[in-house]
């Protein structure tokens, strides 16, 4: 399905930034324009980085074991140019697997801005921070993403015209858009009556059907849209924002009417048949939701607290006689956290971020023509993780030979699917542009016969490490 999206989708192994003003970090800098000859060319801000890696699974998997181990070459690139009428971002990363079929291209942001001090328009795709705990969970709801890596979710813009009045203690963003470009995950092709992808992180879905009391056999066939069919749907959301996020009290409340940035899945009906085989066909289709999330915080000095809450209602889809159809159900998220700086610890500051997750609601139900539920559910759940505390450090963990040595450490408890994950990243840079990137991810579970289909158990065999190097600019 993500290949009918080509010219949109791709992937990046870094985590993205929510805006492109990018800050100044080790191994980064400015390059300037040498041919700096009127006021339209004044200095273009240029960031980068080169990315090769090597990953290794502990498990393989018995049907691919290709997939047991991979080498990524990726590269990023985000350059801001203010012009004397006009401003222009772009924020752009490509990646290869060195293999036919895993190259991929993707446009985080890329817009124009109309000059002003309070007020601007921006045209083009582009990020801003709808809900925080859309943001920090990486959920989906407000803004696509790229989930190529399940870990390594990478959170993408909308894209529309933003009209955007923003003063320092209060803001107000209207946003609207003829056009859709979904959430992107790994490419999916039709192989031996099933639907496969040449990745750990997809879910395939049952092939067992279960018709007059016995098991048949279900064979898949993809019957891809018109890319105008799934691209031509509009949408309009507003944000506003009411006091300083960077101190005091503050509050962000958005609302929209968008498509769900998930595809949903159609498929013909089953029909009572002799046969062992059962032959299917499922198709990609959009759906809307309203979509509503508020944020309250309070921030002092290096103390931010914050209290969030999403909701969103899908609209209840039928299909054509003889199908079924994906019916989202509707979702309420809560989340708390708290982020602050450790000072001085092992001589550097480290950035720490407690949070808890409850989601209630966001199943899926497969329904027929007349609204029946079905016997037969593809998914069962829209979210990775609905009931979770999470726990991030992030900073320069020590000096080693004179040279910092970072590191990105997440831990994540999901009491629904009694189940965690660990991430670590360390990077050491030798000199200013270049890093030595090592780090690996846990997944478990405590009992692997409780919810056989949640994200953490089923991927439970997806432990991995992994290392490289990085070139920054």
């Amino acid at each position: 399905m993500a290949l009918i999206l080509s010219l949109f989708a791709g992937s990046i192994t870094m985590a993205a930034d929510s805006s492109l003003k990018l800050k100044k970090a080790e191994g980064i800098s400015t390059l300037k324009n040498p041919e700096k000859t009127s006021d339209d060319s004044k200095p273009a801000h240029v960031y980068g980085q080169i990315r090769l890696e090597g990953m290794q699974y502990l498990t393989p998997v018995p049907d691919a074991p290709r997939l047991t181990y991979s080498q990524l070459l990726s590269a990023r690139l985000s350059i801001l140019k203010e012009a004397s009428w006009i401003d222009a971002a772009t924020d752009v990363s490509a990646g290869t697997f060195f293999s036919r079929g895993q190259t991929h291209l993707i446009v985080h942001e890329a817009y124009v801005a109309s000059k002003g001090e309070t007020f601007k328009v921006f045209a083009g795709r582009k990020k801003k921070d709808w809900s925080d705990i859309d943001h920090r969970w990486n959920l989906g709801l407000w803004q696509p993403y790229l989930t190529i890596d399940a870990l390594r979710p990478e959170e993408e813009g909308l894209t529309g015209v933003f009209f955007d009045y923003n003063k320092k203690d209060w803001e107000v963003m209207l946003m609207v858009t003829p056009m859709f470009i979904p959430s992107m995950g790994p490419d999916v092709r039709e192989e031996g009556g099933g639907l496969v992808a040449d990745s750990r992180w997809y879910r395939a879905p049952s092939r067992d059907y279960i018709m007059n009391a016995r098991i048949n056999t279900i064979s898949y066939k993809l019957d891809i849209p018109e890319q105008a069919k799934l691209v031509n749907n509009g949408g309009a959301s507003l944000m506003t924002r009411l006091g300083d996020k960077s101190k005091g009290t503050w509050m962000v409340v958005s609302a929209g009417y968008l498509p769900v940035n998930d595809l949903i899945l159609k498929r013909q009906a089953f029909k009572q048949t002799s046969e062992d085989k059962v032959d299917v066909t499922v198709q990609p289709a959009v759906t809307y939701h309203q979509i509503q999330s508020a944020d309250l915080g309070y921030t002092f000095k290096s103390i931010k607290t914050t209290l969030s809450y999403l909701q969103d209602t899908p609209e209840k889809t039928l299909p054509n006689e003889e199908w079924v159809i994906q019916n989202l159900q509707p979702l309420q998220a809560y989340s708390a956290a708290l982020d602050f700086a450790l000072q001085d610890i092992l001589t550097k500051t480290i950035a720490v971020q407690v949070a808890y997750l409850k989601v209630v609601g966001g199943g899926i139900q497969d329904v027929t023509s007349t609204g029946t539920p079905d016997d037969f559910t593809l998914y069962e759940s829209r979210l990775k993780f609905t009931n979770s505390v999470m726990l991030r450090l992030e900073g320069q963990l020590a000096t080693v030979y004179n040279r910092p040595l970072v590191t990105r450490v997440k831990y994540l408890y999901d009491y629904d699917q009694r189940g965690s994950l660990l991430n670590t990243e360390f990077q050491y840079y030798p000199n200013q542009k270049w890093a030595v990137v090592m780090g690996g991810d846990v997944l478990g579970v405590q009992d692997e016969n409780y919810k056989t289909s949640s994200f953490l158990n089923q991927f439970r065999a997806n432990d991995r490490f992994y290392g490289g190097m990085t070139y920054v600019f």
